[in-house]
């Protein structure tokens, strides 16, 4: 028989010995090294980073020279890996450097990869000469410099209103194209 501790102390690796059976694949699952994965490796796509931002600038310029700026109380990731999604917009459009163009709308979606911008719900676009643009929703392509809507427009200066179902505003040449149901309001 055995007698005294020291004659129980060789049955215990005995006993890890004759278990490893048992409990040796977890313990090999918990002890093994994570999986390192190259970025853009397949199954990427399924778990791209999301992020939220609070408090957001947004600034664009070429060669120098401003060419917007979108302030935003916040910024969230969308489905697509190139859809920002915006809270209220307040949108400055630079031309030579200078605001040309004053866009608020209570919430808006950038898509990196296109560059347009699509502003949604009570849209207000001035001109610092006096002129104001209302829309439910406005787009703007910044590759075309164009600023569009298919949602109903109401043009207001000083002396005039118009209201029209379509708009097509070139940033370069400053012509506008109205249609579908024109309205003019003298004042």
């Amino acid at each position: 028989m055995m007698r005294g501790t020291r004659n129980l102390l060789w049955l215990l690796p005995l006993l890890l010995l004759l278990g490893w059976p048992l409990y040796g694949g977890a313990v090999r699952g918990f002890l093994a090294p994570p999986e390192l994965r190259e970025v853009g490796a397949p199954g990427d796509d399924e778990q791209r980073q999301r992020f939220a931002l609070e408090g957001v600038r947004l600034f664009q310029d070429q060669a120098g020279v401003r060419q917007w700026r979108i302030a935003s109380p916040w910024l969230r990731t969308a489905e697509g890996e190139d859809l920002l999604l915006l809270g209220e917009v307040d949108a400055v459009l630079f031309s030579a450097g200078r605001p040309h163009l004053l866009i608020t709308a209570r919430q808006g979606r950038y898509d990196l990869a296109a560059e347009i911008l699509w502003l949604e719900d009570d849209v207000r676009m001035r001109e610092p000469d006096g002129f104001e643009l209302t829309t439910p929703e406005l787009r703007y392509d910044e590759k075309q410099g164009l600023v569009s809507s298919r949602a109903g427009v109401v043009i207001r200066t000083a002396d005039l209103e118009v209201s029209g179902r379509h708009l097509d505003y070139d940033l370069a040449t400053g012509h506008y194209v109205l249609s579908r149901t024109v309205r003019f309001l003298a004042h």
